[in-house]
C-alpha cells in the first residue's frame, strides 16, 4: 500500500513550455492510451525505470535473477507504472518474468495492484475489463504451467517462434494455455505478434517485460511509446541489465522527446525525471 504523504509534492514540466507545476497523481492517466489503438493496430508503450549510470536491473546476492535495484525503487514511479497498467488491454511479458514469480523473485504480480482502488475504478468508469489479458514472449517455452495460476481470471497467450518443440506447446495447451507461433525460429517476431492481437481488436498493449522484449518491439518498429524514469543516481555495479539486449539497432532506432518531467520528492537523497519518448518514423 501506498502511503498517501508519498503522492504529496508536484512535479515541473521542463520540456515543452517549461515551468508548469503539476500534482503527480494523474500525470499519465490522462493520456488515454486506451483509445489511441485502432483498426487492427494496438498502440505498443513500455516503460522502463533506470539510473542515470543506466542500471535497470543488477545481480542480488541470494536471487537467481536480476532485480530491481532497491535504490531506485520508489512509490512516486511505481504509481506512473501503474497508471500506465490502468490504461491498458494487455500486458505483454516475458518466460523470465514468470520464472521470477514462481520462486518469488518478480517484482509484484502483474498489475493493476491491489493498493489503487482509484485505477481500478477509473477501467470500469473507461469500459476496460477489472484486469488487463496477459501475452507472454518466450522462445524456451521452459516456463512452469503453475507459474499462470494467479493469472486464470484473465485471457492468456504464449507467443512463441515456429521451431518451438511440439511436445511443449502441447503441454500448455493441454492446461487451457494458448500458444500461437509468430515468427521463424525459435524467437517471436514483433510484426507477427502485433498482427495476431489486432485481430483480436487490442487497442493497448502496454510491455511490462525486461530488455529482451524490448529489443524485440524496437527492432520490429512496432513500438509507439517509452515512458522513461531516470533517477539521478549512480549505483555502478558489473552484473547488470541495461534496457535493450539483443540484436544491434541498425541503423540506431533515433527517438523524439515528448515530455519531461523533474520530480524532487524521490528517490531519497536525489530526485527523478520522468521522459516521454516515440521513435522517429519515416
Amino acid at each position: 500500500m501506498i502511503e498517501p504523504d508519498a503522492m504529496q509534492g508536484t512535479v515541473t514540466r521542463l520540456y515543452p513550455s517549461p515551468g508548469l507545476e503539476t500534482g503527480l497523481p494523474g500525470l499519465y492517466l490522462d493520456h488515454s492510451l486506451h483509445t489511441r489503438g485502432g483498426n487492427g493496430r494496438p498502440y505498443v508503450y513500455s516503460n522502463f525505470i533506470t539510473t542515470l549510470d543506466g542500471r535497470i536491473a543488477v545481480a542480488t546476492e541470494g536471487r537467481a535473477s536480476h532485480e530491481v535495484p532497491k535504490q531506485t525503487v520508489n512509490a512516486r514511479d511505481w504509481r506512473l507504472y501503474q497508471e500506465l497498467a490502468a490504461q491498458a488491454d494487455l500486458l505483454i511479458t516475458s518466460g523470465r518474468y514468470l520464472r521470477q514469480s514462481i520462486v518469488g523473485e518478480a517484482q509484484d504480480y502483474l498489475p493493476v495492484g491491489a493498493g489503487f482502488a482509484d485505477l481500478r475504478a477509473w477501467r470500469e468508469a473507461h469500459g476496460l475489463a477489472p484486469q488487463p489479458d496477459i501475452a507472454v514472449l518466450s522462445s524456451s517455452l521452459a516456463i512452469p504451467v503453475d507459474a499462470f495460476d494467479p493469472y486464470r481470471d484473465r485471457r492468456l497467450v504464449i507467443f512463441t517462434g515456429a521451431d518451438a518443440p511440439q511436445d511443449k506447446v502441447d503441454s500448455f495447451t493441454d492446461n487451457g494455455i494458448e500458444v500461437v507461433r509468430a515468427g521463424a525460429g525459435r524467437a517471436v517476431e514483433g510484426h507477427a505478434m502485433l498482427a495476431v492481437l489486432g485481430k483480436r481488436n487490442y487497442r493497448s498493449i502496454y510491455a511490462v517485460a525486461g530488455p529482451a522484449v524490448f529489443n524485440t518491439l524496437a527492432r520490429a518498429g512496432v513500438l509507439d511509446r517509452l515512458y522513461l524514469t531516470i533517477t539521478h543516481q549512480l549505483i555502478s555495479g558489473e552484473d547488470i541489465d541495461t534496457m535493450t539486449r539483443g540484436p544491434s539497432l541498425t541503423p540506431p532506432l533515433g527517438m523524439r522527446m515528448v515530455s519531461l518531467y523533474q520530480d524532487r520528492h524521490a528517490p531519497a537523497g536525489s530526485g527523478q525525471w520522468f521522459c516521454i519518448f516515440e521513435p522517429q518514423r519515416g
